[in-house]
Formats: C-alpha cells, structure tokens, sequence
C-alpha cells in the first residue's frame, strides 16, 4: 500500500483529495498548519478512516516534515498548501511568499534529501490572461498579480531542483475550482452567501470577466489519474473547459435559488490588476481518458445545496 503526504489536508480541495486516496487505498499523512482556510470539519471522513494520520505542521518546518517522511517511507508529498486569495495577495503578498515560495522549497529539500517525489498543485494563473488561444503547457509564465507570481516562482524553483538536484516531480495546473467546503471568500461562496442573507452580490468591473470552472471531484480524480499514470518531471493542464463570465455564473445560481437577478447584484470598483481570461488546453490530459461524470449544472446545484 503507498504511502502519500497530502499537505493543506484541512484546505478545500486538499481535503477532497485526501478522502479520495483513502477511498483508493492509500495511506495518507495530512500536513495542515490550520491557518484560517482550513476547517477540522472538512477532515470528519478521513479522521475515521484507519489509514489516516493528522499531523499539525507549518510545511515550512523542513525537519519535521523529514522526519514524518522518513519514518513513514512516504512515496509522494502531494503539496496543496497555499495561500491563494488573490485579493489578499494584492493587500499584503507576505504570507504568499512565506507559504507559496519558502514552503515548497522546504518540501523540496525534504525531496532531495529522502528522494521522495512532490506532486505539486499550481494554477492555470501562472499563465496571465489570455487572448486569443488556451495555453498549453509549454507556454510562458506571465503572471500578473502576487499570488499568481508566487506560484509560478515555486514552479521554477521546483524545476531547478530537478535539474540540479534530480528531485523528481509532476505539476499540475488546475482551472478554478468550486465544489462544497470552499472558503466564504472564494466568489461562488460568496454569491451563495449574499443570495441566501439578501445582501446584494458585489461583481467586479463589468462582470465579463472569463474564468473556466472546475468541479473539485473532478479534480481530485484528475490528479489522482495523474499521478498513477503520467510521466515524471511533467506538467498537466487540468480543465474540463467549463468558461463562462462571471455575470452568466452569477445569473445560473440567482437562477437556482429563485432571486430576481437585477435586484441581486451590485457592480463594484474593478480588482487591481483584473486578468480578463484564463484559458487553458487540456489536450494533455486527453490521453487518460479522463471525463466528467456529472455536467456543470448538475454539481453547481450540489454546490449550492451544500455551501
């Protein structure tokens, strides 16, 4: 049975993930420093499950993380800690840094030291806006805001390990993610929220903004496909080339939850830096054979009904 460290346990998706590995079998390790996004409630399944250990732990603790690694003979350290409110990132990038940086180059000195694998999850930010195509992988880095700057610089980093060190990795860069257990300050909790209270949905600029949506099972499953079935020292899309604007996302679930949408919404002061489109290829990944089981409406319903 393989061994796996799943870090950000407590977070949204990794906490997904780590139900998902428990399902197929693994052992799993959860790293989780509970900051304020993660939630010990997001953890009640996995906490039942015999082959579960949760360990409270800063990844930036490298000696800890080597010692957890080393006594457990952990095969992979699939790393979903992060900060990743891009808001938060342009009030203050310290923290972005400290984790999204420094962070995965304590993982990776655990990597190269033990010469356990890192499965590490990016974004599809890394690649700014685009314009006329969807990115492929082998496309340039062109963040544009500081949270997205900091997961590219892990990329890098994490490359440069590779070829200097050997450290052995896969990178995957997901689309937006929605799914239950997100945080409230994500923009799906935060249109449910507002709906639900009677308070108006604050929507940035024009609301016309492109961002292609990504159910977190989905995700997870993607991942998990992955790391079974990819090539070492890779790196993998993951989309199911759901885009929309977020005024047509906006109007799907005033839809669903019956609300009258002009007396809804509210259009505020743009976001400092506002990339227009994210667009991403999933070619690559075609060759899994990788599909969605449920269509977009019907798991932004379950979405609705469980946030």
């Amino acid at each position: 049975m393989s061994t796996v460290l799943i870090t950000g346990c407590a977070g949204f998706i990794g906490s997904h993930a780590t139900d998902h590995f428990l399902q197929n079998g693994y052992q799993v390790i959860g790293v989780d420093s509970f900051t304020y996004a993660a939630n010990i409630k997001n953890l009640e399944e996995a906490l039942l499950h015999n082959s579960f250990t949760l360990e409270r732990v800063d990844i930036c603790n490298t000696e800890k993380i080597l010692n957890i690694c080393l006594e457990r003979k952990v095969e992979w350290i699939i790393n979903f800690a992060a900060e990743t409110h891009v808001d938060n990132s342009i009030l203050s990038d310290a923290e972005f840094i400290r984790s999204n940086i420094i962070g995965v180059k304590s993982l990776l000195d655990v990597c190269r030291k033990l010469g356990t694998k890192l499965f590490h999850i990016s974004t599809d930010e890394v690649y700014g806006p685009a314009e006329h195509h969807s990115f492929t992988e082998e496309d340039k880095l062109s963040p544009k805001n500081p949270y997205s700057a900091t997961k590219a610089a892990a990329e890098h980093i994490i490359e440069s390990y590779h070829n200097t060190y050997g450290v052995e990795y896969i990178i995957v860069r997901p689309s937006n993610n929605f799914g239950p257990r997100q945080h409230s300050e994500k923009f799906l909790p935060t249109i449910i929220r507002s709906l639900r209270s009677g308070d108006q949905i604050p929507i940035y600029g024009d609301g016309k903004n492109i961002r292609d949506w990504l159910y977190v099972g989905d995700n997870v499953k993607t991942i998990h496909a992955i790391l079974k079935n990819g090539s070492l020292n890779e790196i993998y899309n993951i989309t199911f080339k759901n885009e929309m604007t977020n005024l047509q996302l906006v109007r799907k679930v005033v839809s669903a939850l019956d609300k009258d949408f002009d007396q809804s919404v509210k259009f505020v002061d743009d976001r400092l830096g506002h990339d227009f489109k994210y667009s991403i290829s999933n070619d690559k990944i075609a060759q899994f054979g990788i599909a969605s089981k449920l269509n977009f409406e019907q798991n932004l319903l379950y979405t609705i009904d469980c946030l």
